[in-house]
């Protein structure tokens, strides 16, 4: 006979055995293991004695015939207010937000093309301050010593646009505010 201490794996899988809750290979183990362990085989009589005077305390419950019917009108019932109410709260937070964005939009065109268009003027004067002072002029002329003549217009258009690109990223986070 195994000792207790052994014999929790096969006294965890009793239960299940009688609750038919075993897998095809569990239940051919467990009965293998069953048919040789006498101390599963007294654990197995005391639990169904137990079942047995369980079974006999308890009285019969039954249902009134129409429990089903009654209890799926009250699910539907209950499922078709909560759909119909989140359906109504989901519209509604649906054209809140589709009007802050059409406000937000209009803000934020307001500021942005004034802004763009301003920092394109503030490129075009700054890189006429430096035409003006020969910065421009060493820069390209420079440029076009080691890349050929034919890119002057090519320098002179990359020094806007870098101009430029420095305008625009010290607008845009002031200009990122005011639209909130």
């Amino acid at each position: 006979m195994q000792r207790p201490s052994d014999h929790s794996k096969w006294h965890d899988s009793l239960q299940d055995w009688l609750d038919d809750e075993l897998n095809d290979a569990d239940r051919a183990a467990f009965e293998a293991h069953l048919g040789r362990c006498e101390l599963c085989q007294q654990q197995l009589g005391e639990f169904q004695e137990l079942d047995a005077a369980l079974t006999e305390a308890a009285p019969p419950m039954a249902l009134d015939p129409a429990f089903d019917q009654q209890l799926f009108a009250r699910i539907d019932a209950i499922d078709e207010s909560q759909r119909a109410e989140a359906r109504r709260r989901l519209e509604q937070e649906w054209q809140e937000q589709a009007q802050a964005l059409a406000r937000n939009w209009r803000r934020t065109l307001a500021l942005v093309i004034p802004g763009i268009i301003g920092g394109i003027v503030l490129a075009f004067a700054l890189m006429s301050w430096l035409d003006s002072s020969g910065i421009t002029n060493n820069l390209v002329a420079q440029g076009a010593a080691e890349l050929g003549g034919s890119s002057i217009d090519y320098l002179r258009l990359g020094i806007t646009a870098v101009v430029g690109a420095a305008f625009g990223m010290l607008v845009a986070p002031w200009l990122a505010r005011l639209a909130e």
